[in-house]
């Protein structure tokens, strides 16, 4: 058998390698259309952070999501995003340094090994909301079966009426 498909020209798959490179760094080509010269422009952003956002809405769903959600940490990192990605724009290569660094200084001193399991777990739950993740999941099993309940009671029948003793 034989393929009918035509291979692309070297030219065509670089265009279209370098169009597709272009576009994940957030910027297009325009070509003018009075003498056919290829500038590049900037696209315009949709908001920062428009990825982030959507792994912390799928997080936010999950149990680990909610007591991530509840957890001091979590709203440190968010102050200091805004500064951090600022950052990056500005040097991305020194925020790559600091990050291999920062993974070789814990690679180097381990600091896992230091503490007992128990420890960790201990200084992970007290540091959160435990009680009120619990108190959430729960309301929210119960609220689901209020719901099935309420569903299978019927409406235009009326209660019946009590009479006092």
């Amino acid at each position: 058998m034989i393929d009918a498909v035509k291979p692309r020209a070297a030219k065509a798959k670089l265009a279209q390698s370098r169009a597709e490179l272009v576009a994940a760094m957030g910027y297009e080509e325009v070509k003018s259309a009075t003498n056919g010269a290829v500038s590049v422009v900037e696209l315009p952003r949709s908001g920062t952070g428009a990825g982030a956002s959507a792994v912390a809405a799928r997080a936010g769903r999950s149990v680990v999501g909610r007591w991530w959600l509840r957890h001091p940490l979590n709203s440190a990192l968010q102050l200091g995003q805004p500064l951090l990605e600022r950052y990056a724009q500005r040097h991305p290569g020194k925020l790559v340094a600091y990050g291999a660094g920062a993974g070789a200084l814990l690679w180097i001193l381990k600091p896992w090994k230091l503490l007992s399991a128990a420890t960790l777990v201990t200084v992970i739950l007290r540091s959160s909301d435990i009680s009120g993740m619990i108190s959430g999941v729960v309301r929210k099993a119960t609220g689901a079966a209020e719901d099935n309940l309420a569903a299978s009671v019927p409406v235009n029948h009326p209660l019946p009426a009590t009479t006092p003793s």
